[in-house]
């Protein structure tokens, strides 16, 4: 039950940020699709090059600043004392942090506690069970 409601904070997180990217300029809507694309196989080289196995978000790279702010909108969201008068670089940090710590070896258990300090505002802090929920937030958006 817990990652459905996960998955739809982050799925509402999702839609929020796109709409608010959306244009309203109605020209956008004619583009035509005369523009054609060439697949090709890939090699043998690129094929064995993505089964190699990553032990850090350094070997990753960039965190996805669309996974990022969907984090960021089904925190907000779901958790509004968890928020108040935080900015996003505060809430990112949760995600950024977790992922490494799990890139490093960490387990769900270590990451939770972490967790649990990370999203604390002031004097409110989360419950165990809101931790978790969060946890379950956080993995999708790792690298």
């Amino acid at each position: 039950m817990k990652k459905i409601i996960a998955a739809a904070l982050v799925a509402s997180g999702a839609v929020l940020s796109l709409a608010a990217c959306s244009d309203d300029d109605s020209d956008s809507a004619s583009v035509t699709t005369d523009n054609s694309v060439e697949m090709q196989t890939p090699t043998e080289e690129e094929t064995t090059a993505d089964e190699t196995t990553v032990t850090s978000t350094d070997e990753l790279g960039a965190f996805d600043q669309a996974k990022l702010s969907a984090f960021v909108v089904a925190f907000r969201t779901g958790y509004s004392d968890l928020s108040e008068n935080r900015d996003d670089a505060s809430i990112e940090n949760i995600v950024i942090t977790s992922c490494n710590d799990l890139a490093s070896g960490a387990d769900e258990q270590q990451v939770t506690q972490q967790i649990m300090t990370l999203a604390a505002n002031n004097d409110v802090q989360p419950t165990a069970e809101q931790a978790e929920q969060i946890y379950d937030l956080v993995t999708p958006a790792c690298p």
